[in-house]
């Protein structure tokens, strides 16, 4: 019975620090900087950011780590905003293991909840510098929507009742 115990032990404490689940409250006041009037300085797709990181992370922190980028991605997952934590995007990436995280803060609420699973999306933000990182997680903050394309959804044209014929009385 012990080792049950300590292999779920064991899996519970790895799928945890895979997943990045924990959003501190540090990430959430992150979260809310401003760069609304600050130039994009680096655009780039999720994947190709991943990709950048599974290279050569040392690279990847100096092409990437505080600088305002302009990311265009599908969204994975959209989560956050329980007990103060941050509200935050995931955009799948090619990788397994690696995933881009965009934090917005408060003020971009109305933002935030417009966005859905599987919406293509461009987002603005800035590259984290923080220095305690998850190792599987490129964190992103101070997101905002630069461009949702809309989903073109067909809608249906109203139908009209056919016309039911009525028997007609004395007809020749």
């Amino acid at each position: 019975m012990r080792p049950n115990l300590l292999l779920l032990g064991i899996v519970l404490i790895l799928t945890t620090a895979m997943l990045g689940c924990a959003v501190s409250q540090d990430e959430a006041e992150q979260a809310d900087i401003d760069i609304e009037d600050l130039p994009v300085e680096v655009r780039v797709t999720a994947t190709r950011l991943a990709e950048d990181y599974e290279d050569n992370a040392v690279a990847a922190n100096q092409k990437y780590d505080g600088k305002v980028l302009q990311i265009t991605g599908t969204v994975f997952a959209v989560s956050g905003g329980q007990e103060g934590s941050a509200y935050y995007v995931d955009l799948s990436t090619s990788s397994f293991m690696d995933t881009v995280r965009c934090y917005f803060g408060e003020s971009r609420l109305d933002e935030f909840t417009a966005i859905k699973k599987n919406d293509r999306v461009t987002l603005r933000g800035k590259g984290d510098e923080g220095e305690d990182r998850d190792p599987f997680t490129i964190d992103v903050v101070g997101c905002r929507i630069d461009s949702r394309p809309q989903v073109a959804t067909p809608t249906p044209e109203p139908v009209s009742p056919t016309p039911t014929p009525t028997p007609q009385e004395n007809a020749p």
